[in-house]
């Protein structure tokens, strides 16, 4: 009996091997449906926890089945250890230390946190030795750009903002985080096109990237769209001046002009512009001047997040050594803790110095990876596009984790931090 189940173990054990790149190609491509699905919830029926979230909970027990049981491997596991060995003490340390907590809503920012190095871990194991295409990516990229633009197109799509500010999301709940997920994407997209030559399909991709970006109505994609675009005048300049083209290189530079022309006069008709003006009026701004006080530049560039950081911060100052270092969780005296929405503070205040520090040791030693082999090479890599869009990629997901959060602790988003990231790492890996 224990024979024949061992080897009913083995057989599924031995397919999930075989298929695993499959399984998980399958759960990417469900993400944009999951995300709808958790917005008609949160935003029709005011249901927090949806079936979404049930299914990207079953998908982190079926990782850690994979990684524990089908691969087995040593360090793997030791990690996995860890991370459950942390989870328990935080847990332990908000039952213990707080008063009138709430314990469900503890254990879902937790698996929302830990999703993203289990992730990782698993992500590392499955492409290890595996291809994976690029194209699956851009291909959910496009789902997802497309569930934004058509309802923003014919205005049946949900706010981005609860109130006063102006702009839509699509079929999605938060802007920040569909926002931050397409600046993520998109360059690589972009890279793709330009290296392919492929014109008509970059132009009518960059007309609808345009679109969502300025009815989206948040101003974090609008700097990533800008960091792409100056690495591209720069290389197309450099390119310019080694050629000695000169002439393309007036062109270019006489088109940039009338593009910046053309772009401010068509900012002042969109919800981007719109809120600007919402935002500046709010703070009685009358000359540029008025914008440079600590409290302006707070509400108009963090959007409060510093005053938000302060308050936490205090709670954090005013706990024990045990919360200081495995966390003071996210809710207290009956209440939730605002959060910072800076994903990287919110990480280290609410998940504590070690937590900090286990949820985020494999994403910064990756990233650092990464970007160690780039500079080595930094002349030569700075003029491969489809190199320096991996880096610009990168600069971007840790920009809006830091200046808009829901990166990295929103699972609909961290998963693909954590393929890109392994794609990456694997792509330098090889020229070694």
């Amino acid at each position: 009996m224990v024979i024949i189940k061992e080897r009913k173990m083995n057989k599924i054990n031995n397919f999930l091997r075989r298929n695993i790149i499959t399984i998980f190609t399958i759960y990417l491509f469900i993400q944009p449906v999951l995300d709808i699905a958790t917005s008609v919830a949160l935003y029709k029926f005011n249901v927090d926890f949806t079936v979404s979230s049930l299914i990207r909970v079953v998908f982190l027990l079926f990782t850690l089945y994979y990684l524990i049981f089908v691969e087995r491997k040593k360090i793997n596991i030791k990690m996995l250890i860890l991370i459950m060995l942390y989870s328990i003490i935080f847990m332990l340390c908000n039952i213990l230390f707080k008063d009138n907590t709430n314990i469900t809503y503890e254990i879902k920012s937790l698996l929302n946190n830990i999703y993203l190095p289990i992730s990782l871990i698993f992500t590392f194991q499955i492409f290890y030795n595996r291809e994976f295409n690029r194209k699956k990516i851009y291909s959910v990229l496009l789902i997802y750009m497309l569930f934004v633009f058509v309802p923003n197109l014919f205005h049946i799509g949900f706010d981005s903002y609860a109130y006063s500010k102006e702009g839509s999301v699509g079929f999605f709940y938060s802007a920040n985080a569909i926002g931050s997920l397409i600046s993520v994407i998109t360059p690589l997209l972009i890279s793709e096109l330009v290296i392919k030559r492929k014109k008509l399909y970059l132009i009518l991709f960059l007309l609808i990237y345009g679109y969502i970006l300025l009815t989206l109505g948040t101003k974090a994609p609008i700097l990533c769209a800008l960091i792409v675009l100056m690495y591209y005048i720069l290389y197309a300049v450099i390119n310019l001046i080694k050629n000695k083209s000169y002439k393309k290189l007036i062109i270019l530079c006489t088109a940039f002009v009338l593009f910046v022309l053309a772009s401010i006069k068509l900012i002042t008709m969109t919800p981007f512009y719109d809120n600007l003006v919402i935002h500046l009026n709010y703070l009685k701004i009358k000359n540029v001047s008025d914008l440079f006080t600590m409290h302006n530049i707070d509400h108009f560039v963090f959007g409060s997040r510093l005053s938000f950081f302060k308050k936490t911060f205090n709670i954090y100052l005013g706990s024990n050594i045990i919360q200081k270092l495995f966390g003071i969780g996210y809710f207290m005296n009956g209440k939730i803790i605002k959060l910072v929405e800076m994903d990287y503070l919110d990480i280290f205040l609410h998940q504590g110095i070690i937590g900090f520090i286990i949820i985020l040791f494999t994403y910064f030693k990756t990233i650092f990876y990464i970007f160690k082999s780039y500079f080595k090479k930094f002349k030569s890599n700075f003029l491969n596009i489809k190199k320096s869009s991996m880096i610009i990629s990168i600069i971007i997901s840790i920009l809006c984790a830091f200046l808009t959060g829901h990166v990295l602790a929103t699972p609909a988003v961290s998963i693909f931090i954590s393929v890109i990231l392994v794609v990456y790492y694997n792509e330098f890996k090889m020229e070694e």
